[in-house]
């Protein structure tokens, strides 16, 4: 079992997290200790040391922020609890199996788009209105794979058949429908395929 943090440790741990979520990078040591008002930087550093030693952070180089959260407690991800130890506080290593991250859980890249449903009509393939679809632009869609579809000034979440008259968008829910959107006369462009859904309940 880790050794869990003092509270004045975790205090400063949670310092470093709000300052990487608010402004995207670490703070220094002086900001830690002007933070808390120490009187010289050496008590922040103290502190870093030690939470360092437990494993909650790295500091891999000597500069001024060079400050790293352990993976599984990164700011930018939603921490993954499978199953909590008795008599520990939530948030700690023992606790914490990963770090949820859309990026990393749909390898996001450049080309890593999302598009917002704004209705149900893939309600049945369980993408409901206001839904985020997560889609990798530029990546071939397979048939009848769901995707991300342009017709005209739209984007559609549709299930794609490329047939010879043209491509078949095929709904799924309640009033399910289908198009056929000829590329030489609507503008249709296949975005690319959805690869998750994002849903705020």
């Amino acid at each position: 079992m880790a050794k869990e943090p003092t509270e004045k440790q975790r205090s400063v741990f949670d310092f470093v997290c709000e300052a990487i979520r608010a402004e995207g990078r670490p703070p220094t040591v002086r900001e830690i200790a002007d933070h808390f008002g120490y009187a010289s930087p050496k008590a922040a550093s103290d502190h870093l040391a030690a939470l360092e030693r437990k494993g909650y952070l790295s500091r891999p180089e000597r500069k001024s922020r060079n400050i790293e959260v352990t993976e599984k407690l990164h700011p930018r991800g939603i921490p993954v609890i499978p199953k909590i130890e008795p008599d520990t506080p939530l948030l700690t290593l023992d606790n914490v199996e990963e770090s949820l991250n859309t990026a990393t859980l749909f390898e996001v890249d450049q080309e890593t788009v999302a598009v917002q449903v704004d209705d149900n009509a893939m309600q049945d393939a369980g993408i409901m209105e206001g839904d985020y679809v997560v889609v990798q632009a530029g990546v071939e869609v397979g048939n009848g794979s769901v995707a991300a579809v342009q017709v005209a000034d739209d984007i559609l979440v549709r299930r794609v058949f490329f047939e010879q008259g043209g491509i078949r968008l095929k709904s799924e829910g309640p009033e399910a429908a289908e198009k056929i959107a000829r590329e030489e006369s609507e503008k249709v462009n296949v975005v690319g395929p959805a690869v998750g859904v994002v849903r705020k309940l």
